[in-house]
């Protein structure tokens, strides 16, 4: 860009700048395929394409499908010839698999379906691939939604996710399971005449509380039960042995950190393989390694990430890499090993002012070979440092601060931005994000913004994630309260220009504070929680919230431990200016929470402003929606605070 060249605001170049994310290693090591889509969406159905580079570092990667799809999932063929993937070329939002040859040439359509191929997997002898799919409409279906004859009764009709193998050569497709089973998670047997799956009994998410551990032949006609995880679970391995199954879960079925099990596949005993209930880490994720018996654990723990063998026999854990600065992100490694030790790892990193990029090689030696983000060199980020202090109670906490770019001394305004879930983190990745994330945007508009981790988060262990149970809000707000009062001490944060906001638990715990304290100058409600009754009679994972917040509406007349949990109780105290914003479609916080907060506000006069963006769900996705956002809260800031 010349010197004379106007640069375009951040918040319009962030939207489209692409993201990477997904790497996967050749069988070889020798290349590195990953999927890279803008951080904001232009349509309806999100754009994607696979990127490709060698792993040796020699030159930057090269996009590898292109037009306006959504190429995602890419996944190596055994013989490292060919890449699968998932992709709607052939009908905008429905995805099938996709085979493409790495020497070139067209993508050949293997799976084509009315329903999206949710996930799949190469047999390791490279014949078959097995994938998931929901029932298809079927004809009486179109037939009553064409004569508007459809009643949608409860429990009726579902559309189950079903296991099928189809022939890589002929395309031939042969479905394995049936019945009431909703399977969303699959494995194969090292010598691929076997699939482990994880299934609960319903499509509804609230049922995956009742997943079960299931094997079945190619010629089985129904499958082995093999045992009850009773939990959400995820990452399903079948391990390089033949006799075990690996998964992550939490400790307990709701409100607890997560770690790795594995379970003998004969007796359908299981054991922890990853932090027990005492450490303070949790597991973020479990991949495998071809040809070697150990799993690698993808470890959350305090303010950074690190990678970990396992024996999924004895449980012995060691150390494969870990970051000295910056952080890798949870959502995709990949790693081949040689002689018992990593030769190829591949990662997402970023650090403070670096954006995420892929970047591979032995660990300790690590090579950036992707730039999706060059176009951001344009702006200056500001620098990160950890934060650490004491709650009132003597628990050991920490964070993360971003000072404004070429920052001088303090103390300065100060903007706390809350994490969600509750079982979320602040990493020292690069934090900024158009969906939800706005720190390094806040940052580089003079704020000093503080990312706490309260109790109830990841990356500290079970006693810390499962602290909230029957109590939450209490126990966090007097954690980030003690962060505030810490960095005022420090003269880091000015006590008269403080601002609060967060989304999701992020948006409840905003909601919750400008309600209890008015030392806050501004604050910002993004899709969060106002009361609980409500959200137990909507949102699509009742159980779990109905276990933080202490009750259900349906426990009786009360008094309801929940209700004393809803930011809605203690809106009749709210002095802060406060900006409410929400999508339209929100399934996990329906909108009724904004809008009834927001009414609540009005009804005492309060200083409120709220804006609902149409068609989006719990994050906000589409450009000019995220490009809006950015902006008003940036304004609303500078308003008050």
């Amino acid at each position: 860009m010349s010197d004379n060249q106007e640069k375009r605001p951040f918040e319009e170049v962030i939207v489209e700048t692409l993201a990477p994310a997904d790497p996967q290693l050749s069988p070889d090591g020798n290349l590195v395929v990953w999927t890279a889509s803008a951080y904001g969406k232009k349509e309806d159905v999100p754009e994607s394409s696979l990127w490709i580079a060698s792993a040796d570092g020699s030159e930057m990667g090269r996009q590898f499908t292109f037009g306006e799809n959504n190429d995602t999932f890419p996944r190596w063929a055994p013989d490292g010839q060919s890449i699968a993937f998932l992709s709607d070329r052939s009908e905008r939002g429905t995805n099938g698999i996709y085979v493409l040859p790495v020497a070139g040439g067209e993508a050949r359509p293997l799976v084509q379906r009315k329903s999206s191929v949710d996930t799949f997997a190469w047999s390791p002898d490279g014949k078959s691939i097995a994938y998931l799919s929901a029932d298809e409409p079927t004809d009486e279906d179109k037939r009553r939604k064409d004569e508007r004859d459809d009643p949608d009764v409860y429990g009726e009709r579902w559309p189950y996710s079903r296991l099928y193998i189809v022939d890589v050569d002929s395309g031939d497709v042969t479905e394995l399971s049936s019945g009431d089973r909703h399977v969303f998670d699959l494995a194969w047997s090292p010598d691929s005449s076997t699939i482990a799956f994880l299934a609960s009994p319903t499509p509804e998410l609230e049922s995956r509380h009742r997943t079960a551990l299931y094997t079945m032949g190619r010629t089985d006609s129904e499958p082995t039960h093999v045992a009850d995880a009773n939990r959400m679970a995820s990452d399903l391995i079948w391990t390089a042995d033949g006799n075990h199954a690996a998964f992550t879960a939490g400790h307990a079925a709701t409100t607890s950190a997560q770690t790795a099990f594995a379970v003998n596949l004969s007796s359908g005993e299981s054991r922890v393989i990853g932090p027990d209930d005492q450490e303070p880490a949790c597991v973020a994720g479990l991949t495998a390694v071809p040809g070697d018996q150990r799993l690698v654990l993808v470890i959350a723990q305090g303010l950074t990430t690190r990678l970990e063998w396992v024996d999924p026999v004895s449980g012995e854990r060691s150390t494969i890499y870990q970051p000295n600065v910056g952080d890798i992100s949870t959502a995709g490694v990949s790693l081949r090993a040689e002689n018992g030790s990593v030769s190829h790892l591949a990662v997402i990193y970023s650090a403070d002012v670096k954006p995420s990029e892929v970047f591979v090689g032995p660990p300790g030696s690590l090579v950036q070979v992707s730039n999706h983000h060059d176009d951001l060199g344009q702006y200056e980020f500001g620098p990160q440092e950890e934060f650490h202090w004491t709650a009132p109670d003597g628990l050991e906490l920490d964070g993360v601060l971003i000072y404004p770019p070429n920052a001088g001394d303090g103390p300065h305004p100060f903007i706390v931005h809350i994490h969600g879930g509750p079982y979320g983190r602040y990493t020292m990745g690069w934090n900024l994000h158009p969906r939800a994330n706005w720190q390094q945007w806040l940052a580089m508009h003079g704020y000093v913004v503080f990312m706490p981790n309260y109790r109830g988060g990841m990356g500290h262990g079970n006693p810390f994630a499962s602290s909230l149970y029957g109590s939450i809000t209490d126990k966090e707000f007097d954690d980030i309260m003690s962060g505030v009062d810490a960095a005022i001490e420090r003269g880091i944060a000015d006590p008269d220009r403080l601002g609060i906001g967060g989304w999701s638990g992020g948006g409840l715990l905003t909601a919750w504070s400008v309600g209890h304290t008015d030392r806050f100058k501004a604050g910002i409600m993004g899709a969060g929680v106002a009361y609980w009754g409500a959200m137990a009679m909507d949102t699509d994972v009742y159980t779990v919230l109905n276990d933080y917040a202490g009750d259900a509406p349906w426990d009786g007349p009360g008094p309801h431990r929940s209700k004393h949990h809803s930011p809605i109780s203690f809106a009749k105290n709210v002095k802060t200016p406060l900006f409410i914003i929400h999508g339209k479609d929100d399934q996990r916080v329906p909108v009724n929470q904004a809008t009834g907060f927001h009414r609540a506000l009005m009804s005492i006069g309060a200083e409120t402003e709220m804006v609902l963006y149409p068609r989006e769900k719990h994050p906000i996705l589409e450009q000019k929606h995220q490009i809006d956002m950015f902006r008003r809260v940036r304004d609303w800031y500078q308003k008050w605070v």
